[in-house]
């Protein structure tokens, strides 16, 4: 990068000088020379690695303007694979295609009465651009060093200062190839626009309040595309934008699309695994320190905006599982992030979750939109988790669009054992809602019923098992057990069945007409064969189970705990 700015402003010094001590002598005469110039120029410069050509240049040196077309900066790759067996050189190649070039206002006369470089506009169209990323020895390898060579731009030699209003790259295409494996690694962006802002290069500005030496650095990409290394997802960004300025960065229309239909997915990918279609309106970073993230690789930012998340989870328990993978709890995976993040708040706004299970013929759905959360204290800072830091998420949502439910779940992310706990609020709602999830995967379908509140006043949950209560206020309730398959027999059986559970085991109402109130305790064992929400789901439904009178022994000891308890207080 040093060298190519190097390049860049010897041009730009040559090109103005030579016009002015040759402006008598007509345009083609110092039109040519500056051409043979630059060619000489950039080979001796880059030692032989790059070589330049202008198609055309027109000089307006009263008002200080220049326009050039047809630039090409091109890099011979056979020379410095040559050079690079003795030598030790930037890792990176550039290739430079300009269709157009203009520098406006350039006040030529300053620059031999003050030795300052000043330039209103540089207008770069349509630039096309590819970065080769080759296997060389580099001269630095300390963070120090590097920080040192791309804080701030090169003050040129015989110059006291160098100030330019804006540098404009407009509709640029940028390339990147990774020559460093066996294959060759291309990544595209086939639309950019840069506008650098007062670049302002002299002795006190060394860039360390003012990013390389600018008030902004703005950059928008639109149409990234590009496959997961899996090749299950494609994962599509309509525009990525940023601002040193502002601090800002954002992702437009971001969409993860699987490559593979439901039927497929898990098919090729050979065990049971979740297809995943994420879409997101917007997101955005705010408060981000490119400082810190350029020069150190620490990603800090005051806040993360999701907007419009949408996400379809679906899971074929058709498919067998994998033996012995054990997906990370969240804990787990921020810890082990190489990246150093800080991200004191993520706020979403109006999400909508789908998960569908497939165990039969049809899936079972469930959903939860208008959802809503803020999370705090998301970080993997050492000392912030060693002091134990405890995250919170709250957030709204609707279940199935009607029930609200109300969650509150907290952190550890500094605890080796991974504990965390919550607790939610689901308001009423008609709990035959819940019958596209429940028919489909158990042979039960719920007739009648309204909840008017279900409660999970706080559940504790580590790396093994989450302990905590339930309790499900309801009206109405009446369901049926039917085994599916048609015969005098199972006819008999599913009846027997059903009025045991609805007259035996379950109350028809919530406390009960003389008052009574059943709960239910929650006692489950995480599998560490699957994510932390199955784990969460799981551990409610035990609940659930557990008031409508399905304990297992461990709930049957803490019922027996909690019942003794309450003698002794009378």
């Amino acid at each position: 990068m040093k060298l190519l700015w190097k390049i860049l402003i010897g041009i730009f010094l040559f090109i103005f000088i030579i016009a002015g001590i040759f402006f008598t002598a007509g345009y083609f005469y110092y039109g040519k020379l500056i051409k043979t110039y630059i060619l000489e120029y950039v080979s001796r410069e880059s030692k032989g690695i790059y070589t330049a050509n202008i198609d055309y240049i027109y000089i307006d040196f009263l008002n200080g303007n220049l326009t050039i077309r047809g630039v090409t900066l091109n890099p011979d790759t056979a020379r410095y694979r040559k050079r690079m067996a003795g030598d030790t050189l930037s890792p990176m190649l550039f290739r430079v295609r300009i269709r157009f070039f203009k520098v406006e206002n350039f006040r030529v006369m300053e620059v031999f009465r003050e030795k300052k470089l000043n330039i209103a506009d540089i207008k770069i169209l349509e630039p096309e651009i590819a970065l080769f990323r080759m296997q060389a020895k580099t001269r630095e390898s300390s963070e120090e060093k590097k920080g040192q060579r791309v804080m701030s731009i090169p003050l040129p030699k015989g110059l006291n200062s160098v100030a330019i209003g804006e540098i404009l790259f407009k509709k640029g295409t940028f390339d990147f190839y990774d020559l460093t494996g066996d294959s060759v690694i291309h990544q595209s962006i086939p639309s950019c626009t840069i506008s650098v802002r007062n670049i302002l290069v002299d002795s006190l500005h060394q860039g360390k309040m003012r990013l390389f030496n600018s008030d902004d650095i703005s950059v928008v990409m639109n149409e990234l595309s590009f496959r997961t290394p899996d090749g299950f997802n494609l994962i599509s960004l309509g525009e990525i934008g940023l601002s040193t300025a502002g601090s800002t960065l954002y992702v437009k229309n971001f969409h993860l699309i699987p490559q593979y239909d439901r039927a497929e997915y898990s098919k090729r990918f050979g065990w049971q695994t979740d297809r995943l279609d994420i879409r997101v309106d917007q997101l955005r970073f705010d408060r981000l320190d490119f400082r810190k993230l350029l020069f150190e690789g620490k990603f800090i930012a005051g806040r993360l905006s999701v907007g419009g998340l949408d996400i379809d989870d679906y899971r074929d328990k058709r498919v067998p599982r994998k033996p012995g993978f054990r997906p990370a709890m969240p804990q787990d995976g921020l810890r082990n992030l190489k990246r150093y993040l800080k991200i004191d708040t993520v706020v979403l706004k109006n999400g909508k979750a789908t998960y569908a299970e497939q165990v039969g013929k049809e899936p079972g759905t469930i959903f939860f939109n208008n959802m809503n959360a803020t999370l705090t204290g998301l970080t993997n800072d050492s000392a912030m988790l060693a002091a134990g830091l405890v995250s919170v998420l709250k957030g709204t949502a609707y279940m199935m669009g009607k029930g609200r439910m109300d969650l509150d779940l907290r952190f550890r992310f500094g605890d080796n054992r991974n504990r965390f706990s919550f607790s939610a609020t689901l308001g009423a709602m008609d709990l035959r809602l819940l019958n596209p999830m429940l028919t489909k995967l158990l042979p039960a379908e719920i007739i009648s019923g309204n909840s008017t509140v279900m409660t999970v006043p706080t559940v504790s949950a580590d790396d093994d098992e989450a302990r905590g209560k339930l309790i499900c206020c309801y009206t109405g309730l009446k369901f049926k057990v039917n085994s599916g398959k048609e015969s005098t027999w199972n006819s008999i059986k599913d009846g027997v069945i059903n009025w045991v559970a609805n007259d035996l085991l379950v109350n028809t109402d919530n406390p009960s007409k003389s008052g009574k109130l059943k709960t239910g305790v929650i006692f489950y064992r995480r599998d560490k064969e699957k994510g932390i929400i199955n784990f969460v789901w799981k551990s409610v439904l035990s609940g659930l189970k557990s008031q409508m009178g399905f304990n297992s022994e461990e709930q049957k000891a803490m019922k027996k705990k909690v019942k003794n308890k309450d003698e002794k207080k009378k």
